[in-house]
């Protein structure tokens, strides 16, 4: 068996390092530019990163920095672009949609740059700044250390920017860093647990069809990635809400054939009592959690509550994706039509 996905996991905190050790010399070109807002653009596994590093992003650089959809960018909503940091994001470098909107932000007069896993991709033709994300190319359909590189190099962009805007001062960047290598440190550990708790609950994975992923604000990005990625290597209709949005409406929809993911960092004080509300009605409620949380099915260790939680909070997500199909008899790196993007025109390879 060549579990390529997990293999991927595996080698996620390599990169990670080599994404760290380039960073100076890759945002050397576009950090003393100078800009109002930053704009991250992309679908999928690119918009999730975007939305979970936004706020980190705005406190490291002291800018307005907004994720977005390729799909919501006008021209209205950029409206003068020519102190705009555009950046397009797409993991594989062919989004059409990606593509689209970075024309549109090039007519508003925006400083366009992109990041992509690949060198030499479609959308880096438009770009004023080629900030490829040093992860190396990943064969399976369901990207995973592209998802943590690519949050890693926007969250260094951001500092870089706010490094040369005087928002971030040299004492700041050292703890930063510091704090970021004892997230990798614990990469490993994180890794094991989760995969050990993924094949004792393999089977009862395998039989769901009704998937549902709840996580707090703090890790909002993360709940639709996990979900994503589940989705596509379970191929069983999976959700993903905020918790506070589910509870407006979405529990209702709870049976005793839902599968409830709850993930825990200790910011949503009502967590638990989420979990003992749904568990009279489905017996599949699984916590997710650090050691602040009260409770947890899966424990992930003694995270530190920082912007640096989210390199490790999906991994146990992920591992579901890598492990499970394999229990339903296929394998997840393969795509159910692998002519799907060329049929549908929305990628340019």
């Amino acid at each position: 068996m060549n579990n390529r996905i997990e293999e991927y996991i595996r080698e996620t905190p390599a990169r990670l390092q080599d994404i760290r050790r380039g960073a100076e010399s890759l945002f050397a070109p576009v950090k003393g530019e100078h800009f109002d807002r930053i704009i991250v653009a992309g679908s999928g596994t690119s918009y999730h990163s975007a939305a979970q590093m936004e706020n980190a992003m705005r406190r490291a650089s002291g800018l307005d920095v907004h994720a977005v959809y390729p799909f919501a960018v006008t021209r209205e909503m950029l409206g003068d672009g020519s102190r705009t940091l555009f950046v397009g994001v797409s993991q594989g470098g062919g989004s059409l949609s990606t593509l689209k909107a970075l024309k549109i932000a090039q007519n508003a007069g925006c400083t366009l740059a992109t990041m992509c896993g690949t060198q030499n991709a479609v959308i880096d033709t438009l770009a004023d700044h080629v900030l490829t994300v040093a992860v190396g190319e990943e064969e399976a359909g369901a990207k995973t250390k592209g998802y943590y590189g690519t949050k890693l190099n926007l969250l260094l962009l951001a500092q870089a920017i706010g490094r040369a805007r005087g928002a971030l001062d040299e004492a700041a960047l050292a703890d930063a860093a510091k704090r970021l290598q004892e997230t990798i440190d614990r990469f490993d550990g994180v890794t094991e647990a989760a995969e050990a708790w993924v094949r004792k609950n393999s089977a009862r994975l395998a039989t769901t069809k009704d998937l549902r992923f709840v996580g707090p604000a703090s890790l909002y990005g993360d709940t639709l990635e996990v979900a994503l990625k589940t989705l596509e290597t379970l191929r069983v209709p999976v959700s993903a809400y905020e918790f506070n949005e589910f509870i407006h409406g979405i529990y209702n929809a709870i049976t005793e054939d839902s599968f409830v993911i709850l993930l825990d960092d200790g910011t949503e004080p009502r967590m638990q009592t989420m979990a003992a509300v749904l568990r009279e009605w489905t017996e599949d409620v699984v916590v997710i959690g650090t050691g602040e949380a009260a409770h947890t099915d899966l424990h992930l260790g003694d995270i530190p509550r920082d912007e640096f939680e989210t390199f490790l909070f999906p991994i146990a997500g992920q591992m579901i994706s890598a492990l499970v199909p394999w229990a339903k008899g296929y394998d997840p790196t393969a795509p159910k039509d692998p002519t799907f993007h060329d049929r549908l025109a929305s990628k340019e390879r």
